[in-house]
């Protein structure tokens, strides 16, 4: 064999050899397409759940897994029980003032009559369920929540927001205000009950300063106002997708890790950071590693969650469907913090996760910047890593800087323009490279927890919604 026909022979062999992590890792934050895609879909739109918009943005998806050379893509349709979509809200003080107010519609509330009505305001000091003694002050009247959330942890605040409105309701209440908690009449989309099931009463938050202005004028006289909530919302169940694809393992086709972010967006603004960007890290992995000279070791499965923002039904739904497979699943990866500086990973409840990814992960990570783990529990079950830690499985949550990202948080703000590009690089490259190097570890990083296991970790503050999910048959 000639020198030339050497040098040719060991460059075929480089070729057909797998890329290291750091290599991915690199060649993602230098060639990765994660703007370009959280450009895309944020220009399909908000996405509420149920809504035209989320279907479009999943068929996007799905378009953009098989560009990236992905074959195996689905979609899995799993049921919620209303669709539900703000067209309009207004408000309006009559007395004793002539004002008008800052408000929207809750989540998974109902409209008001066409044109809307006019009633007195009456403020309650508690979220007590108990408006028996109360309900001659209720009737015909729209009532003023206190400033603050209900006591307890998500899971508990939804619950008792849903019973409060069934109880208003039966006390002749009309409708109700909830101020919002951010300054300056901001408003922040959120629901107002629990999940996907529509509310007892209309519901309008209202802009802090307003309510406050609002229960100071209550103190000294009758306050009156005129409102008009219109939704669209389904006459029953609605249908949404979410967004499976899956690149085969070479050796353990039948073991797979989940990179998984929620598609679903609230609709102030377009969902960029929330989570438009998260979308666009799982799918700058999936490209990444289809491009890899071989696959890994064991299958990844790539997925895009609908439904995170009514309490992870999406995610819960997968978990349920797949439930005779999660013993194949050797870790979880998800993506839902925005593009602040990336800091690590969050592994909840699980050091023996964190010892075994660590030194798989070190060399990139260190030139990443994003090295640092923990095991903290406190945002566990606030997207779609949840249904997952309960099932035992490791589960690793992207961990960023959030100091700014309340600023821009389900709010008009949250719009590409205020994208980080080089975070979202650095977090697409370390969800790629991190995905990657567990896959393709020689032995399963991590057991899966057993029931009586689980029970023992500190989860009393989950907020996964106790609600009904409902797979739907293909």
């Amino acid at each position: 064999m000639s020198r030339l026909e050497s040098l040719a022979a060991l460059l075929v062999a480089a070729a057909a050899m797998p890329l290291s992590g750091l290599q991915l890792a690199r060649s993602s934050v230098r060639e990765g397409w994660s703007l370009h895609y959280a450009t895309e879909l944020t220009a399909i739109g908000p996405r509420v759940t149920g809504s035209p918009a989320y279907q479009r943005a999943a068929e996007w998806s799905v378009g953009r897994f098989r560009a990236a050379g992905l074959t195996r893509v689905t979609l899995e349709p799993f049921s919620i029980d209303r669709g539900w979509e703000r067209e309009s809200a207004r408000a309006r003080m009559l007395a004793p003032q002539d004002r008008a107010l800052h408000v929207a519609a809750l989540g998974w509330t109902p409209s008001t009559p066409e044109g809307g009505f006019e009633a007195d305001i009456v403020a309650i000091n508690s979220f007590s369920l108990d408006v028996t003694a109360e309900k001659r002050s209720m009737q015909g009247r729209i009532v003023l929540l206190p400033d603050r959330d209900p006591p307890g942890d998500t899971d508990t605040v939804a619950r008792t927001r849903g019973a409060l409105s069934a109880a208003l309701r039966a006390a002749g209440a009309l409708a109700i205000l909830s101020p919002d908690s951010d300054p300056d009449n901001q408003l922040s989309a959120r629901g107002f009950g629990a999940g996907t099931v529509l509310g007892a009463l209309p519901v309008a938050q209202v802009g802090g300063e307003d309510a406050r202005m609002i229960r100071g004028l209550l103190a000294r006289g009758p306050v009156r106002m005129a409102i008009e909530l219109r939704n669209r919302i389904t006459p029953g169940a609605a249908t949404v997708n979410n967004v499976i694809a899956e690149i085969l393992g070479r050796e353990r086709p039948d073991e797979w890790v989940i990179v998984g972010a929620h598609l679903d967006s609230w609709d102030f603004g377009t969902g960029a950071q929330d989570n438009a960007t998260g979308v666009a890290m799982v799918l700058e992995a999936a490209r990444a590693i289809a491009s890899l000279p071989q696959p890994p070791r064991r299958s990844v499965r790539f997925a895009l969650w609908g439904g995170e923002e009514q309490g992870q039904i999406g995610s819960t739904a997968y978990a349920a469907a797949h439930a005779s497979e999660l013993d194949r699943v050797v870790a979880t990866l998800n993506t839902d913090a925005g593009t602040g500086r990336v800091i690590g990973w969050t592994a909840p409840g699980r050091a023996d996760v964190i010892r075994a990814v660590r030194p798989l992960t070190r060399d990139f990570l260190r030139e990443l910047g994003a090295g640092t783990f923990d095991e903290s529990l406190r945002y566990a079950f606030q997207s779609d890593g949840a249904p997952f830690v309960l099932a035992g499985i490791p589960t690793l949550d992207l961990n960023a800087d959030d100091t700014k990202y309340e600023a821009i948080h389900h709010k008009a703000a949250d719009t590409i323009d205020r994208v980080d590009a080089h975070n979202l690089a650095v977090g697409a490259a370390t969800v790629a490279a991190t995905a990657f190097a567990i896959a393709d570890a020689p032995c399963r990083i991590a057991p899966r927890l057993d029931r009586h296991a689980v029970e023992q970790m500190p989860i009393s503050g989950k907020s996964l919604y106790p609600q009904r999910v409902e797979v739907v048959k293909k």
